[in-house]
């Protein structure tokens, strides 16, 4: 509120600015293509969102040769979905905003690998779009319990944009918390790197305060690291768990860091 914004679809180089911005990709799959998709180009896309009373639109755009889209409009509630409708077949996706105030405290998270049980488990799901990847030992309850307590919890993955669909899906029907999910534009060949810019986002441009960080890679250390988030606060699974001073979390699953750790954490502002 008041302060800078910043789209998903931000480039790596890019400073979040103050205007807003409905931005997303349109595309269809194919029987034997996995979560691969064509673009739907040429086609006009609407956003609209419901307030519980009445829908109101937001805009309208054409997509472009990437079956791209971007309609300058404005914010809504946080959690509250917007969608976006290729007024061809008057099929929707979801899109939200997440507007935190300077200061919030909040806790960032990792998703293959760390609330999934492999990093495999999407490369499973790529190829087999009725696969559901298998959950980390009581991952959901972490972020339900942070999330109740009054600390959002941030998606942070190097997931592609094209696989955002899947992903929201997955979280959604696993009843992980509600959160922003930030995904790579795959331009960048270092994940560590990628995550943080955007640690350094959330830290500096909007101003949150990160009070837990959950990874199960290298390269979640190292940008956890490189944000200067505390060894204490940065919580590793899997193989890599507890390396680089890290705090480890046991036995692939969450239960007792939450009993030990989250439970007894002040309720957030």
């Amino acid at each position: 509120p008041a302060g800078r914004l910043g789209s998903v679809y931000l480039e790596d180089t890019a400073t979040p600015a103050g205007t807003s911005e409905w931005d997303g990709t349109m595309g269809v799959t194919t029987t034997t293509g996995g979560l691969f998709s064509n673009p739907i180009t040429d086609e006009y896309v609407s956003v609209w969102t419901y307030d519980g009373s009445a829908w109101q639109t937001l805009g309208r755009d054409l997509t472009d040769e990437n079956g791209n889209f971007a309609i300058a409009g404005d914010t809504v509630p946080n959690g509250q979905p917007v969608y976006a409708m290729l007024e061809a077949n008057g099929t929707c996706g979801e899109e939200y905003d997440y507007l935190f105030p300077s200061g919030k405290k909040v806790v960032v998270s990792d998703i293959d690998g760390t609330l999934t049980t492999t990093d495999a488990e999407l490369l499973m799901q790529i190829s087999d779009p009725t696969y559901e990847p298998a959950m980390m030992g009581h991952a959901d309850l972490l972020t339900q319990t942070w999330a109740m307590k009054g600390y959002p919890v941030i998606y942070l993955t190097n997931r592609p944009h094209q696989v955002r669909v899947e992903t929201r899906d997955w979280l959604g029907t696993l009843a992980f918390a509600p959160g922003p999910v930030i995904t790579s534009n795959g331009t960048a060949s270092d994940a560590a790197a990628y995550k943080t810019v955007w640690l350094e986002r959330m830290e500096q441009a909007f101003g949150w305060q990160i009070v837990a960080a959950y990874g199960n890679a290298a390269t979640d250390i190292t940008a956890y690291n490189n944000a200067g988030i505390p060894k204490a606060d940065t919580f590793i699974v899997g193989p890599l768990a507890g390396s680089d001073s890290t705090t480890p979390i046991d036995n692939m699953d969450f239960a007792a860091h939450i009993q030990s750790f989250v439970d007894p954490q002040p309720q957030a502002n």
